[in-house]
């Protein structure tokens, strides 16, 4: 089940599209200003973002900008402008796609379907799947020797494909906050899962973004 999170100022636009989406079976989130939008982006997963442009405090191309330095996270701009320099900025600035308000709710949607499909196809890493029932790591149709904490950390930056996690979220997230020892112990264990995938010839890796964690996506490896 996909995850959306609309950030627009309009009470009455977010109350209809969360109406509207949630009917389709998404998972719906608001704010209500740039500021929430990236906290809340900062602290949670979404598959997607409805992303007004005239937003208070933070406006929509800065908040995408934010997104960026972070995340692959996909980006459908909300818009009642129509110059064709607006658009361009849009995507100059990292936008998947944009709608000019008001909007038809069915062409929303499949708006929403087509930057979903693209961002699974684009983020998914290429020969690497997981047999989660068994907790493995499989490249082709071997299973990587992981420990259960190397698959763990693994596990958790795949489902969150293209966006950056902290130490402290990857900690959190492998052992529920009940972990009190040094966080440079993810550092050695992603050491560890990159050497095992180089070893099995797999194409992407865990990217280090420094100062703020790591992310699994296509690339180069940038070796701590």
């Amino acid at each position: 089940m996909h995850k959306v999170l609309i950030c627009d100022d309009e009470e009455e636009i977010v109350s209809f599209l969360k109406k509207e989406l949630e009917y389709d079976g998404y998972v719906v989130e608001a704010a209500y200003d740039g500021a929430e939008g990236l906290k809340k982006i900062s602290e949670a997963s979404y598959d997607v973002v409805l992303l007004d442009i005239m937003l208070p405090v933070k406006n929509g191309l800065e908040v995408l900008r934010e997104i960026r330095k972070l995340s692959a996270l996909p980006v459908l701009m909300l818009t009642a402008r129509k110059d064709v320099f607006d658009k361009v900025a849009f995507f100059d600035a990292g936008a998947d796609d944009y709608i000019t308000k008001p909007f038809d709710t069915l062409e929303l949607l499949a708006r929403i379907r087509r930057v979903l499909k693209r961002s699974d196809n684009n983020n998914r890493p290429q020969g690497i799947t997981l047999d989660e029932p068994g907790c493995r790591m499989m490249i082709g149709q071997k299973a990587v020797p992981l420990t259960k904490t190397e698959y763990d950390i693994f596990a958790y930056l795949y489902h969150h494909l293209g966006t950056v996690k902290s130490r402290d979220q990857i900690l959190t997230a492998v052992y529920g906050g009940d972990y009190f020892g040094d966080s440079n112990s993810v550092d050695v264990n992603i050491k560890n899962i990159r050497k095992k995938i180089a070893a099995y010839g797999a194409d992407h890796t865990i990217e280090t973004v420094r100062g703020r964690g790591y992310v699994l996506r296509n690339g180069v490896c940038d070796e701590t």
